[in-house]
């Protein structure tokens, strides 16, 4: 586990818990995914942590912060990161989001241009259709993600309701070739979401073609290459992000879903080490 410092920060009308590893170096704000928490990152961030300030912070109805109390959309998100940047007087932090994550970084990029000194995206949660979808197509798009999101959110109940030896079982069954660490910290964060944040994150569409051309700072989008491990974002999305955008480069990782570091971790670090360097 980490053995940095730990706070909370008042913002947006929550209380955020975050951690640090502090030292003079370049501020990084970490930013995990839905059901997930911020030790979520810890592989991560120690491995960062020698040439990055690293920040994490839990999610509202995630972790250890407060509860979301049914606030829970884009704007709760972005205004959240938002307000924990300022309250730690971050100037120009670099900023990594996974899936939800992504997405909410993808947007407080867009919405304040100056803000971040680049963006990482890891598979971000961009469910936004193509602009030419069918209705028919659509329909049945809207029906297979409402049936996933309600299993999804199955699964977490029984996870909290159940003996940690069931929940490390469902984990391990998952997801057999993470480590014992990673597997522990993925448990820990499904015990500690708030189920309501089901009601409206996951039906959120994340209009990704218009974001990504606002978007001022450089950008490396990190994408798996296994669909049955639900990972999100394909090449030809990414290509196509890669029309859109200032500055920036994408990363296809073989033998990642959609937890690109917790499956191909050595492949994921080396990708971000070598978008890093001159940010």
């Amino acid at each position: 586990m980490l053995n940095w410092f730990e706070g909370d920060v008042h913002t947006n009308g929550v209380r955020l818990h975050y951690y640090r590893s502090g030292g003079d170096t370049p501020p990084l704000v970490m930013v995990h995914g839905f059901t997930d928490n911020a030790l979520y990152w810890t592989r991560a961030a120690q491995a960062l942590a020698l040439e990055w300030d690293v920040i994490l912070y839990d999610a509202r109805g995630h972790g250890t912060s407060d509860r979301a109390g049914g606030r829970f959309g884009d704007a709760e998100r972005v205004g959240d990161l938002i307000g924990l940047v300022e309250a730690l007087k971050l100037h120009r932090p670099g900023l990594i989001g996974h899936s939800m994550g992504g997405a909410t970084i993808a947007l407080a990029a867009a919405q304040h241009p100056q803000l971040p000194r680049f963006v990482i995206l890891e598979d971000p949660a961009w469910f936004e259709p193509p602009p030419d979808e069918p209705a028919e197509q659509a329909a049945q798009r809207v029906a297979t993600r409402s049936n996933e999101i309600a299993v999804w959110r199955e699964w977490v109940r029984g996870l909290q309701t159940g003996t940690r030896e069931f929940g490390l079982a469902q984990i391990r069954a998952r997801s057999p070739n993470w480590s014992e660490i990673d597997q522990n910290l993925s448990l820990n964060a499904r015990l500690q979401v708030e189920l309501t944040v089901f009601d409206s994150y996951p039906q959120q569409q994340s209009p990704w073609r218009n974001l990504v051309s606002q978007i001022q700072c450089p950008i490396l989008l990190l994408i798996g290459d296994n669909p049955e491990r639900s990972a999100i974002i394909t090449p030809e999305q990414a290509q196509e992000a890669a029309t859109l955008w200032r500055e920036g480069r994408w990363v296809q990782i073989r033998g990642a879903g959609h937890s690109i570091r917790y499956d191909q971790f050595e492949q994921y670090i080396e990708a971000v080490r070598s978008f890093l360097p001159g940010m």
